[in-house]
């Protein structure tokens, strides 16, 4: 079985995560106040996106074509959301649906082999999700640590590819990266599974 990897779809789709941070560490925004977007459609409606709690959908960023479709989600006050902060640390998560001819879910060892030439630093199933903590692949987000998780799951005939990046010595590559990843897919298979 063939495990999407997030390399290609990154190209021309980062996000910096420091960017939106002053020197002192208080945010800072050019743009006017946005409404909390948590949801997105992916997928001809196959995979119905739902943000982990704390992190809002870059609508800039969705990209659904006839073969595959990208979303980007980052920590919501970092999007311009006011009124809105999350404790967690900050991060980026990147989200794939390609279409697949198989409804068995990835296991921990596909996901992990599919990873290759990166390092594997950490490896677990989590509520029947592989997880893996990778490290030593290039990737296109700016200012994010060479380390980061990766997860996937098949919903609806789509293989629906998680990858979440923050910076060095960030909260978020301990296990928290995977319970966010977790949150996502549970949150979006669920969804998912009535479509619209």
């Amino acid at each position: 079985m063939t495990i999407w990897t997030s390399r290609a779809l990154l190209v021309g789709a980062s996000l910096a995560l420091t960017s939106a941070c002053q020197p002192n560490g208080a945010l800072s925004f050019a743009a006017a106040p946005k409404d909390q977007v948590t949801r997105a459609s992916l997928a001809s409606g196959n995979v119905q996106l739902m943000a982990p709690f704390g992190y809002c959908v870059d609508e800039r960023s969705v990209k659904v074509r006839s073969t595959d479709s990208f979303a980007m989600l980052a920590r919501c006050d970092t999007l311009g959301v006011r009124g809105f902060f999350s404790a967690q640390d900050l991060a980026v998560i990147t989200v794939t649906a390609v279409s697949t001819n198989t409804a068995s879910q990835p296991t921990v060892k596909e996901l992990a082999a599919s990873a290759s030439p990166a390092t594997v630093l950490e490896q677990k199933t989590r509520g029947g999700l592989p997880f893996v903590r990778l490290t030593g692949d290039r990737h296109e987000v700016d200012g994010a640590s060479l380390e980061h998780w990766r997860s996937a799951f098949v919903v609806n005939g789509q293989l629906v590819g998680l990858a979440l990046y923050a910076n060095d010595g960030s909260l978020a590559l301990t296990d928290e990266g995977a319970l966010v990843l977790s949150d996502l897919a549970n949150q979006t298979r669920k969804a998912s599974a009535i479509k619209p």
